[in-house]
């Protein structure tokens, strides 16, 4: 049995993720084994560049290593570049349309 504050601070994630992904400009999908990381460029105005963020799903973890207020192209470069890395490490990526 999952502790409360475990089972609660996965729905809050999980509730976050959805919530973004809705918004994403890209979504890569990165599997190794069993394991799935998700990487996503998220904007906080649809159909404007910036500002942005890099959202990093690992599990229940998500976090938000970059992100751009002027700057249009940062996520998204920053985003291709930690999907290049992944591969670099073995994880196979698959951009989700």
């Amino acid at each position: 049995m999952i502790p409360m504050k475990q089972a609660v601070l996965a729905t809050v994630c999980a509730t976050a993720w959805v919530a973004s992904s809705a918004l994403a400009g890209e979504t890569y999908i990165c599997k190794h084994g069993h394991q799935e990381r998700i990487i996503s460029v998220v904007y906080d105005v649809e159909g404007q560049a910036v500002p942005c963020k890099v959202v990093y799903t690992k599990g229940d973890v998500v976090e938000t290593p970059w992100n751009a207020q002027n700057q249009a192209g940062y996520c998204e470069e920053k985003a291709a570049a930690f999907v290049e890395k992944q591969r670099n490490w073995g994880w196979v990526c698959e951009k989700q349309e």
